[in-house]
């Protein structure tokens, strides 16, 4: 299960220095492979809510396998507010689900109230509340803002982002314009990635699509022991 996990939640990154407009809406299917071999299949919405708020949701499952068998999937949903200077997370949602297990993650933010609070397996946990703050699935909505206003090869990003139980500041620098060969045809992208200090030789690398609204085209995670795990684009609705 633990591969499936991580097939779903690596992806994507949240608010930088650059007081950015909202990302466009889009709506995608994807594959996820592990080591180069299917695993599974899902999609991305991001769409406009109204009143400065954005949703994204993402619904992925295994179709191979033994967590096919097992009818595993993962859904979630973060409603992002576009109302300050940056992005940040009103709240998210997670439910993973498989024959043997259930896991829950809630994450509410008031910025009003200065607080966010993070729920897992029944266990609620304060998190240090800082403007700006975003979850790990939402920041994806982020760094395609940041893309359109125009940060340019060789700059950095900066996000603060809350985990289950702790948040961190999380940088990410924009590393190089690629042509892209993807499922709906070769794309112009900008390949962005994650850049970590503590040497655990994790490697993330999300291309964005330079001509469709900077939407993700693909997402791959090197793994220290030497597993990847890829999402790449099938289509777009």
């Amino acid at each position: 299960m633990r591969t499936l996990i991580l097939a779903l939640s690596l992806l994507l990154p949240a608010s930088a220095a650059i007081a950015a407009a909202p990302p466009q809406a889009f709506s995608a299917d994807y594959d996820v492979f592990q080591n180069d071999k299917k695993l599974g299949s899902g999609s991305i919405v991001l769409r406009s809510l109204g009143g400065g708020r954005w949703e994204m949701q993402t619904r992925t499952g295994a179709t191979q396998g033994l967590y096919a068998a097992a009818g595993a999937r993962r859904d979630e949903r973060s409603v992002l507010s576009w109302s300050g200077p940056a992005p940040e997370t009103v709240e998210y949602r997670m439910q993973q689900k498989a024959a043997w297990s259930e896991r829950k993650l809630d994450l509410v933010v008031s910025a009003a109230q200065r607080s966010a609070n993070s729920t897992y397996k029944g266990e609620t946990t304060q998190i240090p509340y800082r403007p700006g703050l975003l979850d790990k699935h939402g920041l994806t909505a982020a760094i395609m803002s940041d893309l359109a206003a125009g940060v340019t090869e060789g700059q950095e990003l900066s996000y603060y982002v809350a985990d289950r139980r702790d948040a961190e500041t999380q940088r990410y620098r924009v590393a190089d314009n690629v042509r892209l060969q993807t499922a709906i045809g070769v794309q112009r992208a900008v390949r962005v990635e994650r850049i970590r200090d503590d040497g655990n030789g994790r490697v993330t690398k999300i291309w964005f699509a330079r001509e469709r609204g900077w939407l993700p085209l693909r997402i791959k995670q090197y793994e220290s022991d030497g597993e990847t795990l890829d999402m790449r684009i099938t289509a777009i609705r």
